[in-house]
Order: C-alpha cells, then sequence, then structure tokens
C-alpha cells in the first residue's frame, strides 16, 4: 500500500535528478517542458514508468535502494470506526509488485499551483509484514499478531502532489506539502498467520470469513491506509525534491 504504484511521480523526480560529477543513465529520458503539451505529458508519462522499472534494483550512483520490494519500517493504524474497528501495526514492511507491468498516464503538472497528477496502474501489489492487531470485524472479535499478506489486484491508483517552491542558495527547489494517494482495486485478498495466539481452527475460520467480506473490510480501512501512505511517500518525495533544484528535475531546455 506504500505504495504505494503508487510511486511514479516521485521516482520521476528522482531519475531527472541530477548531481555533480554523475551522468544519467543513457536509458533515462529526460522531458523538456518546450515541448508541446500532448507530446510532452506523453513522455512524462513513458519515462516516469520506465524510469521505476530501471530502478527495481536501485542506482547505487544516486543513492537509490531498490524498490523492488520497498522497504518501510512500520506503519500503526489507530482503530476505525464502524462495522471494522481494528488497532493495527505493521512492521518489516515489503512491498511487492510496484515495477511489475506497471502503467502511468495522464500526468499532469500544474505550477501555477504547484499540483502533479498522475494515475498508474500495477496487476498485482503485495503488502508483507509483521503485523499485530485487536479488535472487531461486524462485532466478530480479531486479535493476533505473526506473518501478513495483503494483496491487490488491477490496482488503480490515483496519485496528486501538493507542493510549494522555495529559494535556496540561489536555486529553486520545490518540496511536497501533501501527497494524496487513492486506491481503487478490483480484488484484495488478505492473510493474517497465527491469529488467536495460534488457533488453527479459529484462525482458518477468521482468515475465511476477512476473505468473505474483503471488499467490506477494505472500504473501512482504505481512508487510514491511503492517509500513512501518503505521509511515507511524502517523506519519500521530499528526501528527493529538497536536494535537487527545480530546473534539474523538470528542466526547460
Amino acid at each position: 500500500m506504500n505504495t504505494i504504484a503508487v510511486l511514479p511521480l516521485v521516482l520521476l523526480a528522482a531519475v531527472f535528478s541530477g548531481t555533480t560529477g554523475i551522468e544519467l543513465p543513457s536509458s533515462f529520458r529526460i522531458c523538456k517542458r518546450t515541448l508541446p503539451e500532448q507530446e510532452y505529458y506523453k513522455c512524462v508519462s513513458e519515462s516516469a514508468r520506465d524510469a521505476v522499472v530501471s530502478l527495481a534494483g536501485g542506482l547505487k550512483s544516486f543513492k537509490i535502494l531498490p524498490i523492488e520490494p520497498l522497504a518501510v519500517d512500520s506503519v500503526k493504524i489507530g482503530e476505525s470506526q464502524g462495522s471494522v474497528t481494528l488497532r493495527q501495526e505493521y512492521r518489516n514492511i515489503k512491498l511487492h509488485g510496484l515495477t511489475k507491468q506497471l502503467e502511468v498516464k495522464n500526468y499532469r503538472i500544474d505550477w501555477d499551483k504547484c499540483l502533479l497528477t498522475s494515475e498508474s496502474y500495477n496487476p498485482q501489489v503485495d503488502f508483507v509484514a509483521d503485523y499485530r492487531i485487536d479488535g472487531k470485524i461486524l462485532l466478530l472479535p480479531v486479535k493476533g499478531s505473526g506473518k501478513s499478506n495483503i494483496t491487490m489486484y488491477d490496482l488503480k491508483t490515483q496519485n496528486e502532489i501538493h507542493c510549494e517552491k522555495y529559494q535556496k542558495n540561489g536555486e529553486t527547489y520545490i518540496r511536497v506539502t501533501k501527497y494524496d494517494v487513492k486506491f481503487s482495486p478490483g480484488r484484495v485478498t488478505l492473510r493474517f498467520d497465527n491469529l488467536f495466539d495460534g488457533d488453527t481452527i479459529l484462525g482458518e475460520q477468521m482468515n475465511r470469513f476477512i476473505n468473505e467480506n474483503s471488499d467490506l473490510l477494505f472500504k473501512e480501512l482504505q481512508a487510514p491506509y491511503e492517509e500513512t501512505f501518503g505521509l511515507v511517500f511524502a517523506k519519500v518525495a521530499n528526501d528527493i525534491f529538497i536536494r535537487v533544484p527545480f530546473n534539474k528535475i523538470f528542466p526547460l531546455t
């Protein structure tokens, strides 16, 4: 879910950035803002997709760590309201599938508002982590800790980055003030090992019940997931944006 597909705008910035004495790999394409609008956005969308795929194993010269899988230390989600009331904590998170068969489209930039938007698609994204949950699903108590796997299939993502420009050392930079991400999976499956202190029968029954109601469960938890990963992605974006001048990320000529 950090993702979450959810990183084309961020990674595009990493790819189009420059560092003194380091040449961009020849496989990375730079899109100049002087191109006609339709051609420019087509170039940016394709470059973002290619950049994400190229960075699956990381890029040592730019100190970019591998994003396949993408590692996140921890995520905590407080008790939600409604038919699903769960306190959740995930650690040692790995997001798999961000670079596989990725599609990026409808990339748009409004520099007057400092707003960057895009849509992306992934056939499958796996959220694998150590978990701890405690609460209720449709009035049924659920509690456990162990390994978890949340898989989103046919994942469509809307990315919206709000930013601001500022001056540093005579150069213009941008920083992300808010990263909105909206997930629209076609289907979701969930697996939590070691529920109810390892009671195999109760654990399997609850996992079956969870997946029979996966649409409801995901809908109830979607907003806190999106908010949490929006914060994660904003930090990733700012780790890049605050170090690289604006004109090196989005060159005019």
